[in-house]
């Protein structure tokens, strides 16, 4: 079984385009990081409320 070629990637060099890709494959949308922020807020919170709510 043959691999897939790799994507076009654009660019000039082959720094230019190890660049684009790394840049590509590690880029995080700024909704992204807050939806997983406030996911984790959540959490923290629920865990917080449950261990104050526990009797000791």
């Amino acid at each position: 079984m043959k691999p897939l070629p790799a994507p076009p990637v654009p660019g000039d060099t082959e720094a230019e385009r190890f660049d684009y890709a790394v840049r590509k494959m590690f880029t995080v949308s700024k909704e992204d990081v807050m939806k997983e922020e406030a996911k984790w807020r959540r959490a923290r919170a629920r865990k917080k409320r449950a261990k104050a709510n526990k009797p000791a």
